[in-house]
């Protein structure tokens, strides 16, 4: 029955199952000799659970596939090698292979036991890549800007930056690039002795995602009007990263003592959503401080999974109710709730004072027993709220819901 199909709706179907499987069918008949080499989109993955001839054969065939491959347009290129690939595998050709087959979407993942490599030039100057990921042994050396006038998204993770000017070299290759996510860690300068900066400069960037625990400084200083920022880090932000938020409508921050400032020297006009983790600080006034500068907040996240245990808090309350809470607020969301007497504290000033609450909720820690868990419940269900119905979820484990009286 599949044989009267036209080859269109075979690359359709060859599309939905392993790019291996899809090769296969060559040997099925003459006319099936080449279907698989029309596939617009290709995924290789190198799999933990296979023997050191079967990663070889791996190797071989994507090296292969690739050479025999005719689709004209190679709408996206997914490859993952992992620490089994040898090193002297010229992975290089296979990146301008893509380049020179028109390539929109390509994400490429090294993780071989070699020093991490240089990608070919032309990979910096393909003018119809949209999407770029790049991870782990992977060296961004960009001497002069290169010409990427398509990219909308780019992602690295954990690769290696030659140095400070390489990441803005390559944004500044990127004049239309909306979505930034950059996964550091303290391996990612190339030489072991540098110290630097991570510097981000677009003009058209929308929504960044930054995850850097090596205690570099960062600086963002963008241009346009920033919609939505994930900032996980343990370095001082400078002005103008800190006033770059400001914009926000979606913020996911980690609240440390290098990124407090982020929370309480703006006015979040725009800002809706907001996540907040905390860590070993005192963080619940710099969280009262921001949601009294977010008027339009609707939801509030607070991730309390990686606080310390005995770490002191505490707050005070505002002189007037934060606009938010009187107008917008319709999600609180609180995980990792321990109950202390400032936390409990807060918690019942904003379900006193929340006119639009929908949902709230309460998630306890990991260590609470079953009988402190209902303790906690008990406490939350009888506190006093001014806006109905609310949904309050329990326990860290089971899940419950209480509706209010």
């Amino acid at each position: 029955m599949i044989d009267v199909l036209p080859d269109d709706l075979v690359v359709q179907i060859l599309m939905h199952i392993p790019i291996k499987d899809a090769v296969a069918t060559m040997i099925l008949s003459k006319r099936w000799r080449y279907i698989w080499t029309m596939l617009p989109k290709l995924k290789y993955k190198e799999s933990d659970d296979v023997t050191e001839d079967e990663c070889k054969s791996i190797w071989h065939f994507l090296d292969k596939s690739l050479q025999l491959h005719k689709a004209p347009v190679i709408k996206k290129l997914h490859t993952e090698l992992g620490p089994r690939c040898p090193v002297d595998v010229d992975v290089g050709k296979w990146i301008t292979n893509a380049v020179d087959r028109k390539v929109c979407k390509l994400t490429f993942q090294l993780k071989w036991a070699a020093k991490p490599i240089k990608l070919p030039k032309s990979l910096y100057t393909c003018s119809t890549l949209v999407s770029l990921v790049l991870c782990d042994k992977i060296c961004v050396d960009i001497i002069s800007p290169g010409s990427l006038p398509s990219l909308s998204y780019l992602c690295l993770l954990a690769v290696v930056f030659k140095d400070e000017s390489s990441l803005v070299g390559l944004l500044s290759s990127c004049p239309i690039l909306k979505g930034l996510k950059v996964v550091s860690n303290d391996y990612q300068k190339d030489s072991s002795d540098s110290t630097g900066s991570l510097m981000i400069d677009s003009l058209t960037l929308k929504t960044i995602f930054i995850y850097d625990y090596s205690g570099d400084a960062f600086s963002i200083e963008n241009r346009s009007c920033l919609d939505a920022a994930s900032i996980y880090v343990l370095g001082h932000p400078d002005y103008k990263t800190v006033r770059s938020f400001s914009s926000l409508r979606i913020f996911d921050i980690y609240l440390n003592i290098f990124t407090v400032g982020c929370c309480i020297t703006n006015n979040f006009s725009r800002l809706i959503k907001c996540i907040i983790l905390p860590y070993n600080l005192n963080w619940l006034e710099p969280l009262m401080i921001l949601v009294q500068n977010s008027p339009k907040l609707k939801v509030l996240v607070i991730d309390g999974t990686y606080l310390t245990e005995d770490f002191p808090v505490s707050w005070n309350h505002p002189d007037s109710v934060p606009k938010c809470l009187l107008t917008h607020l319709e999600i609180f969301d609180w995980r990792g709730y321990r109950a202390r007497s400032e936390e409990k504290e807060l918690v019942r000033y904003i379900l006193a004072n929340s006119s639009c609450l929908k949902v709230v909720a309460i998630s306890m820690r990991s260590t609470c027993s079953f009988e402190d868990r209902e303790r906690m419940m008990n406490e939350l269900k009888s506190m006093s709220r001014i806006s109905e119905p609310i949904i309050m979820q329990g326990g860290y484990i089971e899940q419950f819901t209480i509706n209010p009286s």
